[in-house]
Parts: structure tokens; C-alpha cells; sequence
């Protein structure tokens, strides 16, 4: 048999419950009370606790009368004790439960649209505040060039002890502009807000990498950790005698030998030279060296000293594919067989053209069927032609100087043309000959003492070469340790 708990303990619903059914203030209370008392408990040394316990103790559990009052008094003084502490924890408790202090410093990132003195107003700062920090950045950076996502740390003041509801004050602000450039803005009073541009230290670093070429050149290089910029600074470099779209192939190895620019810790900031490269193509090998010549002029030198530099340039164009070669064909546009005097280069619109060799613009401007159209003298008898440009290189015009693999324009569609490419011709006393048939003579060719700087410096970078890939194995798309 069973007792309902209302039949031991009188009590009804009214003396818990308020009329809207909540419960009532002081049991609340209560509860608080007990539950601030276990948090205070944790912070209450186990001394007290055992001075607690002694207080507690009853008096008739002594020996004797004397000693029973000795330990009262004791026991009272440990009370008195115990209070004063639990007291001290309860003026305490807020500050040891109060929330912590916001973070000094808030990272703001420019959005779409966005103005820095926007961005900063929104941040916390006043009009007056980024009006004036935005003032004193223009003397390092625009701030109408500034790029969507671009962040800048800012650093704010906490509130002063006595003043905690006060607001954080701003104190400086910092915007990357590069791996090695910030701008530092900083208050030092309402009126004066001064800027800063710190530069980081760089130092050059050299890396050495090697990849076997199983789908695309640039593919290959990437699982082998070789950046692009160095893969298209190789292919410039092997632009004489190398067709990137057409010589090479599965099989085929790329080993390299570059500089890069990192700071001291260790961001990356620019690529530097390729001090060594060799190509295996077909099975032969063919290695080239940076090298400085004695009047300060750098080229790169196959290793018996000659110059990897041709009068002209294989390709003119980088990632092009020939879309029609020299000869007989049928012409797209005007639907009949025509000899096509040239050779295309399909490519999207606004890819680089370069100057196949050094020389003079003969001719800059539109030219019927050729649409925009230059031509350049190389010497008394070898001629190159560009045509179907999109637009021109700034700075180029006839009778400008150009250098061999300096952009002189960019490809597009004029004329008479069915989509963007390059046609290229090469003229040989003025006569349109195949670009792929003509043999081109040799660049400078070392001699004498600089050929034996040239030899020791060569020793020098395949040392460093074998050094730095020790262990390296040749990149592969289906196992990356297959040599």
C-alpha cells in the first residue's frame, strides 16, 4: 500500500506557485543562493573547509569541560573566519563571473562596393576618425584602388577599470599591401593621425625540382611542386629550339634549378632566376645554364658555351596550337584552295604576342585581310609579320626598337579572320618562307677565359642542383614516387 506525499506533508499548490503558475521569488532566491555557494566552494582553500568541519563539531563529544570550551572558542574563531572569506568571495563573485574583455584587435575585410572609410565607420570608428585615418594612408596607398577582400587589422584601446562601460578606443590600423609592404596608420591625438610603411627583409632561397611529363607539361610540373610562373620562364628560355605543344611528350623529363624571394618567415614573395634547366625530349637531354658575360649581359648557354639564343623565336606565341601550317589549303573564309604563306597560332583572345628576334617595327597599323598588322626588320634580309591582332603593346610603333620575346601585341580576330589567332610569317628577302624549315644561325658562342668561368660555374650549379634533389624522384600521375 501506498502514501500520496500531500497526505505526510500538508502543503498546497498556492504556497509553491504563483497564480500564473510561476515559481515563487523566494525559492527562486533560494536556489541561487545554494548555487552560488557550490560555485564559491570551488575557490575556498581546504583549510577553511577543515575549520568548517570543526565548527560543526558538537561539544558534548570532548573529554572534558576546559578542553570543550578551548575548542569552542577555536571553532568560533574559525566561524568568524569561514564568514569573513565567503563574504570576500561573494564581493568578488562578479568579477570572477563577469564576461571577458573584447578582443583589442578586429579584422575587417573590404567587401563589393565598399569604401575604407566605410568599412572603418562601421567597424567603431567615428567620421572624424577614418577621415583622417584614411588621410594619412593615402601617403603610402590609393585607397580608391583598394581590391574587394583586401583586410586591415584594427587595434582599439581597452576600456579603462573605472570606466568599463566606456568604449574601446581606436589606437592604429594595419593593411597589408604585399608579402613585404604594410601601412601602419596610428592616433596619436584627435587631430593627428600619422602613416607608416614597413618593408620586410627578403631573402632568396633556391630550390631544385624535377618532373616526368605523364599528361600536360604544366599538369606534371604542378604535382611535382614546380610553380607555373617557372614552367612559362622555361619555356621562353626554350622558345628557339623547343615547340612546346609539339616536341614534347609523354616520357619526357623537366628538370630546373630556380630562385624564389621569401621573407625571413617564410611567406613567399617573388620568383627569382633559373639558374639551370635541362629538357629531355625524345630521349636527348638538353641542359642550359644562366649565365653573366663579362660585359654584364645574361643569357643562358647550352654547356659547350653557345647561346641557346637564335636569330629568331620558334614560336612567337605561348599555349598556342597551329591551327593551319605553311602551304596549300583551303581557305575558310573565301572557299577555295589558296597557298597560305604563314603559319596560325590559335589562342583566346588577349594572349601575348612576343618579337620573334631583336629588331625595328617596319610597319604598325590595319592592313586589309591581315586586320591589325606589324612587321618587323630583324636585319637586311629576314623580315617576321604579326596579324589579326586584338590590339597593339602599349609603346610600340613604327620605327620602335624591340627585343627578341618583348610583347608587342595581342591576339584577336580582325581582318579577315574566322576566330582568334596569330598568323606569323617569315620573309627572307622579302619572300614568304616555311617558319618550321628555316635554319636559323646560332646566337654568341663563349670563348677563351669566359668560357672557363663559364665551365666552373656550370660545376657550381649541378653540384648545388644534385644537392638540393637528393632523393627527389620524377613526378608521376599514377604513382608520385615512380622515377
Amino acid at each position: 500500500m501506498s502514501i500520496a506525499p500531500h497526505k505526510i506533508f500538508k502543503f498546497k499548490h498556492r504556497y509553491l506557485f504563483t497564480r500564473s503558475n510561476m515559481l515563487r521569488l523566494r525559492y527562486v532566491t533560494s536556489f541561487a543562493v545554494f548555487g552560488v555557494i557550490a560555485i564559491l566552494s570551488i575557490f575556498i582553500p581546504p583549510s577553511s573547509s577543515l575549520a568548517l568541519s570543526s565548527a560543526l563539531t558538537l561539544p558534548g563529544e570532548y573529554a572534558d569541560n576546559s578542553k570543550n570550551a578551548r575548542n569552542v572558542a577555536l571553532n568560533t574563531h574559525a566561524t568568524h573566519t569561514l564568514q569573513s572569506r565567503v563574504s570576500d568571495a561573494m564581493r568578488s563573485a562578479p568579477d570572477i563571473l563577469k564576461k571577458a574583455p573584447e578582443n583589442p584587435v578586429k579584422t575587417v575585410s573590404i567587401g563589393k562596393g565598399d569604401t575604407i572609410a566605410g568599412v572603418l565607420q562601421n567597424a567603431g570608428l567615428s567620421g572624424k576618425e577614418a577621415y583622417r585615418a584614411v588621410k594619412a594612408l593615402s601617403e603610402h596607398f590609393e585607397p580608391r584602388r583598394v581590391r574587394e577582400g583586401q583586410e586591415l587589422s584594427l587595434h582599439f584601446k581597452p576600456a579603462a577599470d573605472e570606466q568599463p562601460e566606456s568604449k574601446p578606443a581606436f589606437e592604429k590600423l594595419s593593411m597589408k599591401l604585399s608579402p613585404v609592404k604594410e601601412v601602419v596608420v596610428a592616433k596619436q591625438d584627435d587631430e593627428t593621425f600619422t602613416a607608416e610603411l614597413n618593408e620586410k627583409t627578403l631573402v632568396k632561397r633556391t630550390y631544385g625540382r624535377l618532373a616526368k611529363i605523364e599528361t600536360s607539361l604544366y599538369g606534371s610540373a604542378a604535382r611535382a611542386d614546380i610553380p607555373s610562373p617557372v614552367i612559362a620562364e622555361m619555356i621562353r628560355i626554350y622558345s628557339w629550339d623547343i615547340d612546346f605543344q609539339r616536341d614534347i611528350r609523354r616520357g619526357d623529363k623537366v628538370e630546373v634549378l630556380y630562385e624564389a624571394y621569401e621573407t625571413e618567415d617564410g611567406e613567399f614573395a617573388k620568383y627569382g632566376d633559373i639558374l639551370f634547366a635541362s629538357l629531355s625530349v625524345g630521349g636527348s637531354f638538353i641542359p642550359v645554364y644562366r649565365f653573366e658575360m663579362d660585359d654584364g649581359r645574361v643569357d643562358y648557354f647550352e654547356p659547350d658555351g653557345k647561346s641557346v639564343r637564335k636569330t629568331l623565336m620558334k614560336t612567337p606565341v605561348d599555349g598556342a596550337r597551329i591551327s593551319s601550317g605553311f602551304g596549300m589549303r583551303h581557305h575558310p573564309v573565301l572557299g577555295y584552295n589558296k597557298m597560305h604563306k604563314g603559319m596560325d597560332f590559335a589562342a583566346p583572345t588577349g594572349t601575348p604576342i612576343y618579337a620573334a628576334g631583336d629588331g625595328v617595327i617596319e610597319f604598325m597599323g590595319r592592313n586589309g585581310g591581315y586586320g591589325n598588322f606589324i612587321k618587323i626588320r630583324h636585319n637586311g634580309r629576314l623580315k617576321t609579320a604579326y596579324a589579326h591582332m586584338h590590339k597593339f603593346a602599349k609603346g610600340m610603333g613604327k620605327g620602335k626598337r624591340v627585343e627578341q620575346g618583348e610583347i608587342i601585341g595581342y591576339i584577336g580576330t580582325t581582318g579577315r579572320s574566322t576566330g582568334p589567332h596569330l598568323h606569323y610569317e617569315v620573309l627572307v628577302q622579302n619572300k614568304q618562307v616555311n617558319p618550321r624549315s628555316l635554319d636559323l644561325p646560332t646566337g654568341e658562342i663563349l670563348e677563351g677565359q669566359q668560357l672557363a668561368r663559364f665551365k666552373k660555374a656550370i660545376n657550381g650549379l649541378n653540384q648545388q642542383y644534385v644537392s638540393l634533389t637528393k632523393g627527389l624522384k620524377f613526378a608521376s600521375r599514377s604513382n608520385p614516387d615512380n622515377g
